[in-house]
């Protein structure tokens, strides 16, 4: 990942994954936790690096709370970098696509809210 715009659209990609595929049967934290856990860039270490050290770079903030977020779920850096990387972009993804998800929405309600108004409005 080169920049954090790739980054907000590839959140924005998989949060409309999960609107997209919404059930009552699995709540959405759970889906998107599936998803951040399967994607390129927690199981591939090239691609981890890439997103951690871009984050670092670009969006200290977020980088910090992945961070914070590694050490309160018990994952302590244990002499492999290479996974501790993965745990860190794991976070990052997962609340990316939380953030997106929660925007798209926000968005969806507004739509609906817009809908009710205007037929309020046509019939009165």
């Amino acid at each position: 990942m080169k920049n954090y715009k790739e980054y907000i659209d590839y959140c924005q990609r998989l949060a409309e994954d999960v609107n997209d595929s919404y059930s009552d049967d699995i709540e959405v934290t759970e889906r998107i936790h599936e998803i951040a856990d399967g994607c390129q860039y927690v199981i591939y270490y090239s691609k981890a690096w890439d997103l951690v050290n871009m984050m670092r770079e670009y969006n200290h903030e977020l980088f910090t709370q992945a961070v914070e977020e590694v050490q309160d779920n018990g994952f302590e850096f244990e002499g492999d970098i290479n996974a501790h990387m993965t745990w860190i972009a794991f976070f990052l993804i997962r609340n990316g696509i939380h953030s997106a998800y929660q925007h798209i929405e926000t968005e969806e309600e507004e739509s609906i809210l817009g809908q009710h108004a205007y037929v309020h409005n046509y019939n009165g």
